[in-house]
């Protein structure tokens, strides 16, 4: 495998593969890479005879079961329970077991092929899930103190031990709020939220004082609340794919913030308050 990351896409073959079926779709594979949501479910399930082949065709290989399922989550499209037994099966981790050195690549993809299944299992048609991202490196994934995919963020909290979490990946569960228990998380330091349908952000965000990373990319926020401005933590925010226009003034007291992402936003031109400003020697940095 060559690999450079746990994500699926992120292996040659994978990314082979999904260049084959976008082209059986009409799709050239650049524009997807780039913009994800021009894969429509109308388009999938047109050639879904088509690409269910050339699953099929290469099925003793995993990397076809894990791209199907990926388009699958990502438009919405209806499945056959027949090709969805094969995806979970291709993505239990008992075929990776023991495969990978790197002990901390490892948990983490661990814990995204069981966020991939979970999404699988519960597919219908008409929704739209999405695979976690990992847009940060975690140090101490493997020491029990990340979260990934909604079903584990719920037994951290029936069990008590959700104080304990410093990172949350709650990407592509459709979540219409946050929920509430993760502003309670003073030690927190990492929170990713994509592919959602968030509409606002409350202002309890304001209570993550220990936050550093804070991803809300693909949303349908429109502002954010100045008490952004009390995450005093915070190195890099990213708003991606969202309708909002302005950042809030509050911004520019966060003297650790160094990157803002905001592709895909109403934001064409940095704000004048943050224009000019460093923080430690660092100029701060809106990427557009």
């Amino acid at each position: 495998m060559t690999r450079a990351g746990v994500e699926i896409l992120q292996d040659d073959e994978e990314a082979d593969i999904a260049s084959f079926m976008l082209n059986a779709c009409g799709l050239e594979s650049h524009d997807f890479f780039f913009h994800e949501r021009n894969l429509t479910r109308e388009n999938f399930e047109k050639n879904y005879d088509i690409l269910v082949n050339m699953v099929h065709n290469r099925s003793f290989r995993r990397a076809p079961y894990f791209v199907f399922g990926y388009f699958t989550l990502l438009t919405g499209a209806k499945i056959s329970e027949k090709i969805r037994r094969e995806i979970l099966e291709a993505a239990d981790w008992k075929h990776e077991e023991g495969y990978w050195h790197d002990e901390e690549f490892a948990a983490k993809r661990r814990a995204y092929l069981e966020d991939f299944r979970e999404k699988i299992r519960i597919h219908k048609p008409g929704q739209k899930l999405h695979p976690a991202r990992f847009s940060y490196s975690f140090k101490d994934f493997k020491n029990s103190q990340v979260v990934i995919g909604i079903n584990q963020f719920q037994d951290f909290c029936d069990y008590g031990k959700i104080h304990s979490v410093k990172y949350i990946n709650l990407d592509g569960w459709n979540l219409k709020s946050i929920p509430v228990e993760i502003f309670e998380l003073t030690n927190l330091k990492s929170l990713s939220l994509e592919f959602k349908q968030l509409e606002r952000i409350p202002d309890e965000i304001s209570n993550l004082k220990s936050l550093k990373y804070l991803v809300l990319d693909y949303n349908d926020l429109r502002a954010l609340p100045e008490g952004m401005g009390d995450l005093f933590s915070l190195k890099e925010l990213s708003i991606a794919h969202n309708d909002i226009n302005h950042l809030p003034k509050s911004l520019k007291d966060l003297k650790n913030l160094n990157y803002i992402c905001v592709r895909g936003t109403g934001i064409i031109q940095a704000p004048v308050f943050l224009k000019g400003f460093k923080y430690d020697g660092l100029a701060q940095t809106l990427t557009l």
